[in-house]
């Protein structure tokens, strides 16, 4: 029962020092994370070296065997010359105190196991994994063989006493040091060829998203100017148009341009988000200029437009981006909304150390599936839209550390609540403040 729970206690010395490789550098998603870090393993082979001499196997009585010769293995091939010498000295100088006969053995065995690690470490980089196993298996192999004619040596010369059972237990040692090698390098291949895929996995997915969004922009913007080619085409033909004629054709086409525009807008809109210039704002002066803005646009489909907020309400934040959120989530509202009868709502309050705006419609409401999809790219409720609109409001809500929450039931109408963090501060922000929030 000992000897397993020394087996397993140096097999924790050796993989807990791989999984922490992992954890630190290969699971970050720098271009450079496959070149190996030098550091992290000079540092990890040292330790896992120290703990495999400090707590050793025992196999018999009196009899001690430890895995130390796998570090020092790793640290040369992995991380080259400098490493292993650094890994090998910090063995060396734990053992240098007691110069007792047993320990020059070890030291012996030390520098074969070293000697032996240089002669894989030149084109170590080079093989592939099936390579890599086979060297670490002809690896312990030679030191089996090493090892045993050191074991002939000292018995031939008469420096110790040297029996069968010896020999037995030193090939069931370097059995388990094979074993144990074997597996360690099979986990560092497997966590680096994971490493890998991952980051093929987000090359890939990069690419796919500039795909779809390059084939998305075409498609969206393909259809107005199609419809803009076929009315200036149609002038040119018709030489004797009508005055009437000609305006509603002038018309239509300035439609379909400034579609055009709102699309693109909307992509640069979803791609520049994140660049932020944060300014206190005053949020109640905000809204009720955004009420009168947005009541013209109301009043084209007969819809009653109300705003009541509080006084004082302060936010931090980019004063152009927030007008978006609201201009967009306004806009979606009073479409909403039937054309007799319609009413949309604007309320805004301290509440806690956050501000909530309210903005309520009586329109068609939407389903719990609805719901689930808003915010999702070109998911979108409208015949003519891009499905951008709410992606750009939920991003920039997020980079103001706010969100905006959906409560809707058809036929009852829709609540979007947009909620803000209050700013409480009373001076304005200068210029090295508005550098310091700028983010991107």
């Amino acid at each position: 029962m000992d000897l397993l729970k020394d087996i397993i206690l140096q097999l924790s010395f050796i993989i807990f020092p791989i999984m922490s490789y992992h954890v630190f550098w290969l699971s970050n998603d720098h271009s450079h994370v496959l070149r190996p870090n030098k550091g992290i393993i000079t540092i990890s082979a040292s330790i896992s070296s120290l703990l495999c001499i400090c707590f050793p196997i025992e196999m018999v009585d009196s009899v001690f065997f430890n895995l130390q010769a796998i570090p020092l293995f790793i640290s040369f091939t992995y991380a080259g010359y400098i490493s292993g010498l650094i890994t090998l000295s910090t063995s060396i100088l734990y053992l240098i105190h007691p110069l007792e006969l047993h320990w020059l053995y070890y030291f012996l065995y030390l520098l074969c196991c070293s000697l032996l690690s240089c002669a894989f470490t030149k084109k170590w980089h080079r093989k592939n994994k099936k390579g890599k196993l086979l060297a670490s298996s002809l690896y312990g192999v030679s030191l089996l063989l090493l090892t045993y004619f050191g074991y002939m040596m000292v018995d031939l010369l008469k420096l110790l006493p040297v029996t069968l059972l010896d020999y037995a237990i030193l090939g069931i040692s370097v059995g388990i040091l094979m074993l144990t090698l074997y597996i360690a390098i099979y986990l560092i291949e497997y966590m680096k060829e994971n490493s890998m895929f991952r980051k093929e996995i987000l090359k890939t997915e990069k690419l796919k998203i500039v795909s779809e969004l390059a084939a998305s922009v075409a498609h969206e913007v393909r259809n107005p100017l199609t419809v803009v080619r076929g009315f200036i085409q149609l002038m040119g033909v018709s030489k004797e148009l009508p005055p009437d004629k000609k305006k509603e054709y002038a018309d239509l086409i300035m439609t379909e341009l400034d579609r055009a525009q709102s699309i693109i807008t909307d992509y640069l809109s979803l791609a520049g988000q994140q660049y932020l210039t944060k300014e206190r704002i005053p949020l109640s002066l905000l809204l009720n200029d955004l009420s009168t803005l947005m009541s013209s646009y109301a009043n084209l489909k007969s819809v009653q437009f109300v705003c009541h907020t509080d006084d004082h309400l302060f936010v931090l934040g980019d004063k152009t981006k927030l007008k978006q959120v609201f201009i967009n989530v306004i806009k979606n509202s009073i479409e909403a909304v039937p054309d007799l009868g319609g009413v949309v709502t604007i309320d805004a309050e301290a509440i806690d150390e956050t501000i909530q705006i309210r903005i309520s419609d009586n329109g068609q409401g939407m389903s719990h599936e609805q719901l689930a999809r808003l915010g999702e790219p070109y998911y979108t409720l409208k015949e003519r839209g891009t499905g951008l609109g709410l992606t750009v409001t939920y991003s920039i809500l997020k980079n103001h550390n706010g969100h905006i929450h959906y409560k809707s039931e058809l036929h009852k109408g829709t609540v979007a609540t947009i909620t803000l963090p209050y700013f409480i501060g009373d001076e304005p922000i200068n210029g090295k403040d508005l550098e310091h929030n700028k983010t991107g």
